[in-house]
């Protein structure tokens, strides 16, 4: 009953231009009658309306300020403040207007982001604010060079390949093994060979010495993504199952990094390690 309650309220809100103005209003700062009306550059009458459509439905209600008025002793004008309601369903619109900015790009008409478990697609609009990087026609290398430096500043770092990067890698094991980095990574199992050229090629490393502070696992991969304690970095193939290495979906924040680390601790708990991999490759 709550559910249904709860959606049909921010169906009500959200159908509203003036409504969602007034309780987004709110939610950032209680205000007067007479400030929404000013700051919102609303008639009177408008922002009367509205207020008693969002009370009605216990979304806000009028609190006072005794922090003194323009006479000594009096308290100043009642403010608008959002009840509990009314903060669950501001937090929902804000969750819906970040999916519909996420969405309102050409990327997701040519990407399958099917190949990302529903239990983590799902969390994609709650990380708030994303940002798609793309290699410019003019600048091919400009996401490598992006990712070098994010794995350079990076503390610690998880990485999911599906396809091998080699700079990439050199990055990864030259930092870890200096110290500088601790690292986890999953590599598509379709990579294992490209696992062994790695290793072959790395100088004292081998596959019973893998380079310091680097913790290899395998398993079945269909995307690729970069966790650090800044950003989580998200890259899709295209419908047709081809790997896009020129563009990069780019969270940051907590909620971002927190559902990065979910997915690669999902992959990393289903993986095996490189060792088991490649001593039967």
């Amino acid at each position: 009953m709550l559910a249904m309650e709860s959606e049909s309220l921010v169906t009500y809100v959200a159908r509203s231009a003036l409504r969602s103005t007034v309780l987004r209003a709110i939610e950032r700062v209680p205000r007067s009658t007479r400030a929404l009306h000013d700051d919102l550059d609303v008639s009177q009458s408008g922002v009367y309306k509205t207020l008693d459509e969002l009370t009605d439905r216990g979304l806000v209600r009028e609190t006072e300020d005794d922090g003194g008025g323009e006479d000594e002793g009096k308290a100043e004008a009642e403010e608008w403040v959002l009840t509990a309601r009314g903060r669950i369903v501001a937090d929902e619109l804000a969750r819906q207007r970040a999916l519909d900015d996420l969405l309102d790009d050409e990327f997701w008409e040519s990407h399958d982001v099917s190949v990302m478990p529903r239990r983590f697609r799902r969390r994609l609009a709650g990380v708030g604010e994303w940002e798609l990087y793309r290699n410019p026609a003019r600048n091919p290398q400009l996401l490598e060079r992006w990712a070098v430096e994010l794995f350079r500043e990076a503390d610690w770092i998880l990485v999911g390949a599906q396809v091998y990067y080699p700079r990439f890698a050199k990055v990864v094991d030259r930092l870890a093994s200096r110290g500088v980095i601790d690292a986890e990574t999953i590599v598509d199992e379709r990579l294992v060979s490209g696992s062994v050229e790695r290793y072959a090629g790395a100088g004292s490393s081998t596959v019973e010495n893998p380079p310091t502070g680097v913790d290899e696992r395998v398993c079945s991969l269909d995307f690729s993504f970069a966790v650090t304690e800044s950003v989580f970095a998200l890259s899709l193939p295209t419908r047709d199952g081809v790997s896009d290495l020129d563009t990069v979906l780019v969270g940051s924040g907590e909620a971002a990094v927190e559902l990065g680390r979910d997915v690669h601790d999902y992959y990393w708990e289903r993986a095996d390690p490189v060792e088991e991999r490649l001593a039967t490759a």
